[in-house]
């Protein structure tokens, strides 16, 4: 092999793009236009449109998620022990059970429990 760089140079001109493929040295793509690494124009549009109904089909066979959903109702935190509860009436109810000595909130005041 001769030294050095000339053997490099007889890499790029090699006849096809397929004889540089796993090696160190690689070409410019304007070079060898034939070979596209892109996938052809209605054949990729197909393949989208097929993916996305895919992807919609999987989201809609998953459901409604019961614990996401329940984590959402959960609006009311109680300032003591930063539990979470639904409604204003249970927030009371959970007030007035498991802090009696604490006193009542000023938002649970006008709440009939």
């Amino acid at each position: 092999m001769p030294s050095g760089p000339s053997w490099r140079i007889t890499l790029m001109w090699l006849p096809s793009r397929q004889c540089l493929q796993g090696q160190a040295f690689t070409t410019p793509n304007h070079l060898y236009p034939p070979y596209s690494d892109m996938a052809r124009g209605q054949q990729k549009i197909q393949s989208q449109q097929k993916n996305a109904k895919k992807q919609a089909g999987q989201k809609k066979k998953q459901g409604h998620d019961q614990k996401a959903a329940a984590k959402a109702a959960l609006i009311y935190t109680c300032t003591v022990c930063r539990t979470q509860m639904p409604d204003p009436k249970t927030f009371k109810q959970h007030f007035e059970s498991k802090h009696p000595k604490t006193p009542l909130p000023p938002e649970l005041a006008d709440v009939q429990a």
